[in-house]
């Protein structure tokens, strides 16, 4: 990869003028001033914004959750559900709090 290409960091950024919304995905990296139109970003190669592996840019990314592209595109691995939250290590120690009220 030649030096001045990078893997690509994206954040979606509003680069219209007068009140226009002109949304464009815009690599985050200091070095880099890429930036593409959010309607050509399907398919392109980009970084995780929470793992930093790379990733393909798709139709969940765009659509997200309220029809809106993300703010910061991340893989499905990364997405946290609200059920993930609880782990094992929790469930155990209110399951020995509730053991330990029972008289």
């Amino acid at each position: 990869m030649p030096k001045s290409e990078c893997l690509h960091r994206y954040k979606k950024v509003n680069i219209g003028r007068d009140g226009n919304e002109y949304l464009v995905y815009r690599c985050i990296k200091p070095t880099c001033n890429h930036y593409i139109p959010i309607a050509l970003a399907d398919g392109r190669l980009c970084e995780c914004d929470r793992c930093h592996e790379p990733m393909l840019i798709n139709k969940a990314v765009l659509q997200g959750s309220g029809g809106r592209a993300m703010a910061r595109p991340h893989c499905p691995n990364c997405v946290k559900s609200k059920k993930d939250k609880t782990n094992d290590e929790d469930v155990a120690a209110i399951a020995a709090f509730l053991e330990g009220n029972k008289t």
